[in-house]
């Protein structure tokens, strides 16, 4: 099979790789290029901030809609379950950390300034242990991990992308 479309190549040489395409093709070519470049590409940044508040919104909803109100271990004290969380919460951090070394400059530094506030807003104190505070360290904890979640998974399809091209 290869051989032959090897020599039907070969034979037909002069026609496939001398001639020149037909009229019009440039044109077209450069409006097909022109309509790519003109289209609206959203910067990372973007993005990200866009799925943060996906995941905020989500887990608001979540929280609002919940059906049963054993739907999380209450029976756990209450920094263990703060430590629990944000054990998950920096290993999704440092995972994000990993993917960040490759971006761009600028969208680096914003990103770590994004990592940075969110780290901050996660330090929760609640000195009682009952069933409310309870679910508010696991709704907080998982709405910021659902947001680096989509964080992690925008940054891997761009870098992804940006290798294909």
């Amino acid at each position: 099979m290869h051989n032959i479309l090897e020599n039907k190549i070969r034979k037909h040489a002069e026609e496939i790789f001398g001639s020149e395409p037909l009229e019009g093709h440039r044109d077209r070519f450069a409006g097909k290029l022109d309509a790519i470049a003109s289209k609206k590409r959203f910067s990372i940044r973007q993005i990200i901030s866009y799925a943060a508040i996906a995941a905020v919104f989500a887990g608001c909803v979540f929280f609002l809609h919940r059906t049963s109100k054993h739907d999380f271990i209450f029976d756990e004290p209450l920094p263990e379950v703060q430590n629990y969380y944000a054990m998950l919460l920096q290993d999704q951090i440092d995972a994000i950390e990993q993917l960040i070394q490759q971006v761009d400059e600028q969208d680096r530094v914003s990103l770590i300034e994004d990592i940075e506030n969110l780290q901050k807003e996660a330090d929760l104190s609640v000195a009682e242990s009952d069933e409310n505070n309870t679910t508010f360290i696991v709704m907080t904890y998982s709405s910021k991990i659902e947001a680096l979640q989509h964080i992690h998974n925008i940054l891997t399809d761009n870098l992804l992308t940006q290798k294909i091209h």
